[in-house]
């Protein structure tokens, strides 16, 4: 008997080290362009987290403002809303009036006018926002560049309400650092709160 010959294996198109080879390019071209993708939304969702977390930190501080009416009308007493510096940043907590001649800085130090509530920092629970203005926002009633601190307030440094639900009159600003601008106003004759958000391209300040 003759020895049988081996053939030659010779590797045919479409064979799996055909496939191999074309799966493994797929898939650093899919790789790559997942990259580029994921480079460009970076941006577009940080501003997006920014804008949820101005936004977020305005309502609770409206929600806040109405929490003091709330607290002034339960106890008889005007209770204020009282904005401190603390660093950078800025905190808050209610006081109640303790000898029935309204919350003074004064009764707060020498603790007639007792902390109702703990000090909070909106950075506490909205990393991403803070008390501010953003360069370009205009003031609310004149329309002139808005500046300095973003507490207006009167020259005070809290919002006060009495017992009747009457109130002090004054604006906190708002903002996150991509450039959302909100406003939390309180209109005293009314006692009441009003939240808005400035529109830089129309140049106009809407409800929010």
């Amino acid at each position: 008997m003759q020895p049988r010959r081996l053939s030659a294996v010779r590797c045919r198109p479409g064979s799996r080290r055909g496939e191999a080879g074309t799966s493994l390019v797929e898939a650093f071209m899919a790789a790559a362009v997942a990259f580029i993708l994921g480079a460009v939304s970076v941006p577009a969702l940080m501003g997006q987290r920014d804008s949820l977390h101005a936004a977020a930190a305005a309502r609770h501080v409206a929600a806040l403002v109405h929490a003091t009416r709330a607290e002034s009308v339960k106890r008889g007493v005007h209770v204020a809303l009282v904005f401190q510096s603390s660093g950078p940043d800025i905190r808050f907590a209610m006081f109640a009036d303790g000898n029935y001649d309204g919350v003074r800085s004064a009764d707060m130090a020498a603790g007639i006018d007792r902390q109702v509530s703990a000090w909070v920092r909106i950075s506490d629970q909205f990393p991403r926002a803070a008390f501010g203005i953003v360069p370009g926002a205009a003031d609310p009633d004149s329309g002139s560049a808005l500046t300095g601190s973003p507490l207006k307030l009167g020259g005070s440094s809290m919002l006060s309400f009495g017992p009747g639900g009457g109130a002090t009159s004054g604006t906190v600003y708002l903002r996150g650092p991509a450039g959302p601008q909100y406003a939390v106003r309180l209109l005293g004759s009314t006692g009441r709160t009003r939240l808005l958000r400035f529109d830089f391209r129309e140049r106009r300040w809407i409800a929010a």
